[in-house]
């Protein structure tokens, strides 16, 4: 199946991979290391309008769907994952408010984002509902012009950082109506009532940091609603999985970093007079790996046309999912082996990628939920 890139995207895969390797790769390091935000370095690559990628020129965005985005977070994942993470939940509610906001919202708003002006971040996953976003508790309450939100939302990516400006929060404006009584809101940063927790160190996505957001009687007016009340399940659950796209598309660039450490390492590592490469308990395990890549680059590219052709899409997007986010843990896990008792060391940058891939294994619907969609098919 030959699926080659658009001129256009070819450009793009440059340009990101020109910002990767001469602007990204060395000076992300330190941020790693501290568990940090690296605010300027997303500042800057915001600058360029890598942001705005996928989404309609009309708000200065680039035009290149969910094929394109995907392009840009593989090639971000390659250099540093953290960051590619960073890129995919600000494309959550970018994806959110493109295609449901109202033309205000997307003048306003999406056209910030694509600029780079400021991030967004997602307010869906709940401390009692884990992946069960048909169960959400937090309310909205009609009142007068405005509605009223109350409760929390955990694991909100990007948020509370310098450059977090809205979240798009999903919550029940009917309670009588079970999942239809979901409706989705745009809520600026600074607005009375919503505030943010502390960001704690994760295993994985280190640069990226997530938090708890708190919304106590936070008034937002009835302009601020995403698209017709009642229809946030359905609004969540297709931005979901479109997301998934970008996760695999991440797994994929880091399953390329674990192949290139390993390479690197491999080929000036010598055991017994020998090349470990030399051994084929060394290289099996990386020749499964390098065909694994193959089969998630042609997965990704699929999954992201159909969903850039408006077709049927979310079975093939949960089958991405699953399987790039797997195969980054077993490469990692392979690179690390590759390395023997060195790529348990921090000095190595080996050392890290089994704590990013294990992340994505759990991200927009872990491995069982997608499992279970991927089940769905068999008696549809």
């Amino acid at each position: 199946m030959l699926m080659d890139l658009t001129e256009e995207e070819t450009l793009l895969r440059d340009s990101v991979t020109s910002f990767a390797e001469k602007v990204l790769r060395d000076r992300v390091k330190p941020f790693v290391a501290e568990h940090a935000f690296p605010t300027d370095l997303v500042r800057e690559f915001s600058s360029l309008g890598f942001m705005g990628t996928a989404y309609d020129p009309a708000y200065d965005g680039g035009g290149l769907g969910t094929s394109g985005a995907a392009i840009v977070a593989e090639t971000l994942a390659r250099a540093e994952p953290g960051f590619a993470a960073i890129y995919l939940c600000n494309s959550a509610p970018m994806t959110v408010l493109a295609r449901y906001g109202s033309a205000e919202i997307k003048r306003e708003w999406l056209t910030k984002l694509c600029r780079g002006e400021t991030l967004a971040s997602f307010g869906v996953t709940e401390p009692s509902g884990g992946s069960d976003v048909a169960n959400i508790r937090m309310r909205a309450v009609e009142d007068g012009d405005d509605f009223v939100l109350t409760g929390s939302k955990i694991f909100s990516t990007n948020a509370g950082t310098p450059l977090h400006g809205l979240s798009t929060i999903i919550a029940v404006t009917d309670s009588d109506k079970g999942p239809k009584g979901l409706s989705t809101f745009l809520v600026p940063v600074g607005t009375p009532g919503f505030s943010i927790g502390r960001a704690g160190k994760k295993i994985g996505w280190r640069i990226a940091d997530s938090v708890e957001l708190f919304l106590d009687q936070c008034r937002v007016p009835k302009r601020n609603m995403i698209g017709a009340r009642g229809d946030g399940l359905r609004q969540i659950l297709t931005t979901l999985s479109i997301g998934r796209i970008l996760v695999a598309a991440t797994a994929l660039g880091l399953a390329r970093k674990a192949v290139d450490l390993a390479r690197a390492y491999g080929a000036g590592r010598n055991i017994g007079g020998k090349p470990i490469f030399a051994n084929q308990g060394v290289t099996f395990p990386l020749a499964d790996m390098l065909t694994k890549i193959h089969a998630a680059e042609l997965m990704i590219r699929n999954a992201a046309m159909l969903t850039d052709a408006e077709r049927p899409f979310r079975t093939e997007t949960s089958m991405v999912k699953l399987f790039a986010s797997e195969l980054a843990s077993e490469a990692a896990d392979a690179a690390v082996q590759v390395h023997g008792g060195y790529g348990v060391f921090e000095d190595f940058e080996v050392s890290g990628l089994i704590g990013e891939a294990r992340v994505l294994r759990l991200v927009e619907g872990t491995s069982e939920v997608q499992r279970l969609i991927i089940a769905r098919e068999l008696t549809a």
